[in-house]
């Protein structure tokens, strides 16, 4: 996808697209010369994010916000910071927050060798629609398990070695989704809080999914006024 189709899309100047690309909130799937090509799975996942007002959360605020509605314990960040933090998600929409918190990883969509996908399951902490595998997620979110492709977390540290063992190579079109985060803290119990799960369904280009992923995050606010 051109930057002016992406400009047309997302309802912004070529200039902001530009911008975006640079952040790594859209793809860049191929350089010619000064002119970029954008993944357009990318640029429609950005064009669902509802914009709201403030910077996006770093890293350890996001993932703060998406354990704190899960019911787990924070200590990461500092008792004052966590105050503001509640205030902001009283008064938040679950689009408001799945916006706020996009950067809560590096996602890298990919391909590897036959046979991956399954392989990997061992080695990710499983997200969105692969971790429907679990009976009590999937009945959360009304959704069945999902057989195509792998969606999970890995430490940043430990990306490059994933890559490298499995053969991934970056595709925008692949069914490969590896997101790698600087934070283990989130992950404490081996599995992903409930509400980052909502947030990458949030993210799906699938209807049903995306639909359900707002749901549980909605209530998961709600469970918090």
């Amino acid at each position: 996808m051109s930057v002016a189709a992406a400009a047309v899309e997302l309802g912004v100047s070529r200039r902001q697209v530009a911008r975006l690309a640079r952040a790594g909130e859209v793809v860049v799937a191929r350089e010619i010369g000064d002119m970029l090509l954008l993944d357009a799975g990318s640029v429609h996942r950005r064009a669902q994010l509802r914009p709201v007002r403030g910077r996006p959360w770093n890293e350890d605020v996001a993932w703060a916000a998406l354990t704190l509605l899960s019911g787990e314990d924070v200590d990461w960040i500092p008792a004052a910071q966590m105050a503001r933090l509640k205030h902001r998600l009283r008064r938040s929409s679950a689009q408001e927050v799945a916006f706020l918190a996009r950067r809560r990883a590096a996602v890298h969509r990919m391909r590897g060798w036959a046979g991956s996908a399954a392989n990997l399951s061992e080695y990710l902490v499983l997200t969105g629609a692969s971790a429907l595998v679990r009976r009590p997620v999937a009945s959360k979110f009304g959704l069945a398990a999902s057989r195509r492709g792998i969606d999970g977390y890995v430490l940043a540290e430990e990306y490059d070695g994933l890559v490298d063992h499995f053969g991934l190579t970056v595709d925008g079109d692949g069914d490969i989704t590896v997101r790698a985060v600087t934070i283990a803290d989130a992950f404490r119990g081996g599995e992903v809080p409930l509400a980052a799960v909502a947030v990458d369904l949030m993210d799906s280009l699938d209807t049903r999914e995306r639909s359900a992923g707002t749901r549980v995050l909605q209530n998961l606010l709600d469970d918090v006024r």
